[in-house]
């Protein structure tokens, strides 16, 4: 009697893996749920505008500056797909456009793009650190004597969250994108509770909604456009991750697409529910939790540390996902020779680890030893949005100088005008609103110095880099033949 032969199971392909070292291993869920610490603006800036300038001023500012992030949003979906290969997000299709006109602008746009998502790392860290305290260690007084600083209970708490964002992604995005998915469907009950909720509960009234944005509401609006930017336009985020996805076209665009879409609805919709519940008075005296507030009103105050582990639980989502997208912008401009070669390496989990590092530990020195973490913020938010003239521009001049290129994901001609309404737009928010900091009450004309400064660093590494390390001459503009990409390659299932 004769006996079949075991029957031996096909272990599963391993995904592609790119020249870039990075795999194809994300699904279009994973990049959505990274982006899912934009909504997190009801909790750390939206409050201030609803008390600043009236709901239906917050509304409407918060509202256009998302409608201009889903349509930025589209232009990088395009760009994403003509450097299928290619890590960095929005800072390397700013690099790629511009290197022929001036090769400055990667370097300047890559740090600015860093500096406004790595160096919140610190600040949200401290939110949350002051948010536990106040939640559970009301009395607690302690503090360590370093000498040369002082370390309190919400410091001490936000340096172990940024070791942990750090160590979650250190060890694999896989691993920092599951995390994501588990806090962001959490976050998005919240949310959706936020937005609905008040409306069905009773004492909601419009007459609690206002409109006072002052004497110039014109400026006013620009420069809340960009406090809101720095939160808003971060849907981009989805950009970052385009090589990683299994299908790059299908992936990147719907996770651009339903990020922005989402956030839209968020910041169009809370500002009337909850002040319509709570009046615009109580949330401009507490524009840090009122969401929970609304909430508290609703279900009661026994619902109070839950929603609590909520707002914490997506703090630390933001520090996540800012700590993953900033390390790949640093790492993908290395491998472009504009910054430090050592930030060119990945560790043994195919991660970027010297660049993850690098926000650790300047975040970490920002909690210990910045008296004014915000300033720094502030000052990181204009490079952010230098980054993203410098990218929304180079999808015009990518238009005009390849026009031959493999682009997948194509827009029509009549998204040309629209660009370029975008782009006088941004400019007009990043002018006015870096240049009037004092008409939203967050900052000086100092944080704008700081910025600046900060920007100069990236010319200083570059240099290095040129120079110190490859032993080449400063070049202005590269003028060469750029050679198209080859097709990228299709995740296991998808061919």
């Amino acid at each position: 009697m004769s006996t079949a032969p075991p029957v031996t199971r096909e272990a599963a392909p391993e995904p592609p893996t790119l020249d870039t070292g990075l795999t194809k291993k994300f699904g279009w869920f994973d990049g959505f749920s990274l982006a899912m610490c934009i909504p997190t603006g009801i909790i750390t800036s939206l409050g201030y505008t609803i008390g600043a300038v009236g709901a239906w001023a917050a509304l409407a500012f918060w509202g256009a500056t998302t409608l201009l992030a889903l349509l930025q949003n589209y232009l990088y979906a395009e760009m994403a797909t003509m450097f299928p290969r290619e890590t960095g997000g929005i800072a390397l299709y700013a690099h790629q456009g511009w290197r022929r006109y001036l090769t400055l602008v990667g370097p300047v746009a890559t740090f600015g793009y860093w500096m406004g998502w790595s160096l919140t790392l610190g600040v949200v860290g401290e939110t949350l650190g002051g948010i536990v305290q106040a939640q559970w260690f009301p009395t607690a007084t302690w503090s360590l004597d370093l000498g040369v600083a002082h370390i309190q209970l919400p410091q001490l708490i936000a340096i172990v969250a940024v070791v942990f964002s750090w160590s979650v992604n250190v060890v694999g995005i896989k691993l920092a994108a599951g995390i994501s998915r588990v806090i962001a469907s959490v976050f998005v009950v919240f949310v959706v509770l936020v937005m609905s909720v008040p409306f069905l509960a009773g004492g909601w009234h419009a007459a609690n909604l206002s409109w006072h944005p002052g004497k110039h509401p014109v400026t006013t609006a620009l420069v809340w456009m960009y406090v809101g930017a720095w939160t808003v336009y971060g849907t981009e985020i989805c950009a970052t991750f385009a090589p990683e996805y299994r299908d790059t076209r299908r992936d990147t665009l719907r996770s651009l697409k339903s990020s922005a879409l989402f956030v839209l609805a968020v910041f169009v919709v809370v500002p009337m529910s909850t002040t319509g519940l709570l009046g615009e008075k109580a949330i401009g005296a507490n524009p840090l939790t009122f969401s929970v507030m609304a909430l508290q009103r609703v279900f009661g105050n026994g619902v109070s540390s839950a929603l609590v582990l909520v707002v914490i639980a997506v703090l630390l989502l933001s520090m996540i996902s800012a700590s993953a997208d900033g390390g790949r912008a640093i790492y993908g401009i290395a491998r472009e020779g504009m910054t430090l070669r050592q930030f060119e390496s990945l560790n043994r989990f195919g991660e970027p680890g010297r660049a993850l590092t690098l926000d650790m530990l300047t975040n970490t020195l920002i909690v210990v030893f910045i008296a004014s973490p915000l300033a720094i913020l502030l000052a990181a938010n204009l490079g952010y949005m230098i980054c993203t003239i410098s990218a929304v521009s180079a999808f015009l001049l990518l238009r005009k100088d390849r026009p031959h290129w493999p682009r997948p994901f194509k827009l029509s001609r009549r998204w040309l005008p629209i660009a370029w309404a975008i782009l006088l737009l941004d400019i007009a928010i990043t002018v006015v609103g870096a240049t009037h900091p004092q008409d939203a009450g967050y900052g000086s004309l100092a944080n704008v110095g700081i910025g600046v400064g900060l920007l100069s660093l990236s010319l200083v590494f570059y240099v290095v880099r040129r120079v110190g390390q490859d032993r080449k001459p400063i070049v202005l503009q590269e003028r060469e033949h750029v050679v198209a990409p080859e097709p990228e390659p299709v995740a296991p299932g998808l061919e």
